[in-house]
């Protein structure tokens, strides 16, 4: 047992919470290149998945004869390269200012046909079924097993990289369909979804797919802490400290990460919906998957009512739905 301040903490009060890592590689390093997890393969499925049956159930029939897919931090382009393969699109692209390894967050060299050639395989006979890749996520978030998909006949993908940020993209590209996962590692909420909605028709939909900052892995493996939450309890004067005492080895790379490679600001999913409409969309829906963990969690850090007490000296009005959130899906409408 290890004690900062006033935390007592274990190395296993985080490494018992992350997914696992390749072997060979520590806990805080990136995945290799040329090697997928099966678990990958699992989180690409669910999250085509999960965005297939928003659309079937939002967009219309005739929206779907001509979608304009935009998605935001898109990584390698697995999703719209999918979504042009089984919608009808007037176009789909991709945008993303890093390609493969240029970030300690980006998808690895050498992986993405083979993450390709997994997802088509799990889409049998033009159907997207959850029985086909569930046990490839036990280690994901998530609130509900989508439907069943029926996609019309795979056609040749049509879709295009686009490597640079959104407030670079030419604002007479309009898009009816933008997905945005990445947007905890996107400081400036407030100018990036400016940008998004210059860049959206009225009725378009919004779709974000959320870890948030408050829960608790929401520092990702790179700038968390052995202490539960620690990244919340402690400020970030004591967070420096806390790094250059306990990973001496990596403090620094740890503490870029903490201010550069996460949101910051810090906003929460209010902050979101509050920033959302002001720029003119309309919230539809906001689930929150709570962490399956987060009993044993909420022990390690003393109980609710001293992890409120702790995270509220730094951050104020964080709920304990956010605390306890393992991923969150917000969806919003373009109302003008």
């Amino acid at each position: 047992m290890f004690k900062f301040n006033n935390y007592s903490f274990k190395k296993k009060f985080l490494l018992d919470y992350l997914s696992p890592t390749t072997k060979g590689t520590s806990w805080y390093d990136s995945p290799p290149p040329n090697v997928v997890h099966p678990r990958i393969v699992g989180r690409y499925a669910l999250q085509f998945h999960q965005l297939a049956e928003i659309i079937s159930d939002l967009i219309s029939a005739k929206e779907l004869n001509k979608i304009k897919f935009l998605d935001v931090g898109t990584g390698n382009g697995i999703l719209p390269e999918l979504i042009s393969m089984f919608y009808k699109c007037d176009l789909s692209h991709g945008l993303d200012p890093y390609e493969e390894n240029e970030h300690k967050t980006s998808p690895r060299m050498g992986t993405r046909k083979f993450l390709l050639q997994e997802m088509i395989k799990i889409v049998k006979k033009n159907t997207l079924n959850f029985s086909s890749y569930d046990k490839l996520i036990k280690h994901e978030g998530f609130f509900k097993s989508p439907k069943n998909i029926n996609f019309r006949k795979k056609s040749k993908a049509n879709w295009v990289f686009l490597k640079k940020h959104i407030n670079n993209l030419p604002k007479k590209k309009i898009y009816n369909l933008i997905y945005a996962k990445s947007i905890d590692h996107i400081s400036n909420w407030k100018a990036l979804f400016k940008n998004i909605s210059l860049r959206s028709e009225k009725n378009a939909y919004l779709v974000i797919k959320h870890n948030s900052f408050f829960s608790y892995n929401g520092a990702h493996r790179y700038a968390s802490t052995f202490i539960p939450w620690g990244h919340l309890v402690l400020s970030e004067k004591e967070y420096e400290q806390y790094a250059k005492k306990f990973h001496k080895d990596r403090s620094q790379d740890m503490i870029d990460f903490y201010y550069k490679g996460l949101s910051y600001p810090r906003y929460s999913v209010d902050d979101l919906m509050n920033i959302l409409q002001s720029n003119n969309w309309e919230i539809k829906l906001v689930e929150h998957a709570v962490n399956k963990n987060f009993k044993q969690q909420l022990k390690l850090a003393g109980g609710y009512k001293k992890l409120i007490t702790d995270v509220n000296k730094n951050f104020k009005n964080v709920s304990l739905q956010e605390l306890s959130s393992s991923r969150s899906i917000i969806i919003a409408k373009k109302i003008k």
